[in-house]
């Protein structure tokens, strides 16, 4: 097979359209091709194990010679995140605050925004300092995945303005200087700034990352694409390729055949609004896509309309 994938794969979309089962069958091929692929489900609901049938892991577990899979627990990443920056945040203020402290980090422990920053800087600790020949990655339902991509830009800026008024900022220097040392912040700073910059660079080249949206040819899948794109487009990325998945056939039956025409009206309006981006179409199969064979099935359809 001659086909190259970026070397980071997404595969997004809305719940329920087939992206866990698509990003398997993604993974299975790479491993296949002697790549060290890591596949990584970022959805607290995890779908994962139940294809490949193994316990969960708090870390990467190797299925097949070339293929290993790691499930992140949000909860237990905030924990880890949070205590992390609580116990930076501790350099630079008095002893009499640390209660108060505590107290604040604990309570953010639930947020949704806790969660997600913890999701995204384990994610980017991968994308940028794990060594893989292929990473592919199960994201949670769209909106999550968009957020993803417009953080690194936010983030970056972020850095680079606190890295700035540092260097204004004589009294900052002093009240650093003074608890840990005069550059300690600034070393801070300037480290998630490369790690920033490093994950936006790769996000915006082509051959280090492609996005894959998948939907079903129904009326709320192509609505939520379609912002997706959009999304996107605001951040100047566009989708690698658009997979159209579990697309039913045709039938005697009238309730299914009802289904058929129905799909094929969404199939029409899905290659006009998406005409400009890789179109895959993979059709409804009559059984469960487990295990290597079902996987490899499907990957054999991509391939073909990938290479065609």
């Amino acid at each position: 097979m001659s086909v190259a994938l970026p070397k980071i794969v997404f595969i997004g979309g809305k719940g329920g359209v087939g992206k866990s089962t698509l990003a398997s069958a993604f993974a299975t091929f790479t491993a296949s091709q002697n790549k060290k692929t890591l596949l990584v489900s970022t959805d607290p609901a995890h779908n994962l194990k139940d294809i490949f049938t193994f316990k969960p892991s708090p870390t990467a577990i190797q299925i097949d010679k070339n293929l290993f899979i790691l499930e992140i627990d949000p909860f237990k990443e905030v924990q880890e995140y949070v205590d992390s920056v609580a116990t930076a945040t501790k350099s630079f203020i008095t002893a009499k605050s640390y209660h108060m402290m505590d107290s604040y980090y604990e309570n953010i422990k639930e947020s949704g925004v806790a969660q997600e920053s913890a999701l995204f800087d384990r994610l980017i600790r991968i994308i940028t300092q794990e060594e893989w020949g292929q990473i592919v990655i199960d994201t949670a339902p769209t909106g999550h995945t968009l957020r993803l991509f417009a953080l690194p830009k936010v983030l970056r800026s972020w850095s680079q303005t606190l890295l700035s008024e540092q260097e204004k900022s004589s009294h900052l220097e002093g009240i650093v200087g003074h608890i840990e040392g005069k550059n300690i912040l600034k070393d801070r700073i300037e480290e998630r700034y490369l790690i920033y910059t490093k994950f936006f660079n790769q996000l915006h080249n082509p051959q280090e990352c492609g996005i894959i949206f998948v939907l079903n040819p129904e009326f709320l899948p192509i609505q939520e694409t379609q912002r997706a794109v959009e999304s996107l487009k605001k951040e100047n990325l566009k989708p690698y390729a658009i997979i159209v998945n579990k697309i039913p056939p045709p039938s005697q039956d009238s309730f299914f055949q009802e289904r058929f025409e129905m799909s094929e009206k969404y199939l029409q309006q899905i290659e006009q609004q998406f005409q400009s981006f890789l179109l895959i179409k993979i059709p409804l199969k009559p059984y469960d896509i487990l295990h290597k064979q079902g996987l490899n099935e499907i990957v054999k359809e991509i391939l073909f309309q990938l290479e065609s």
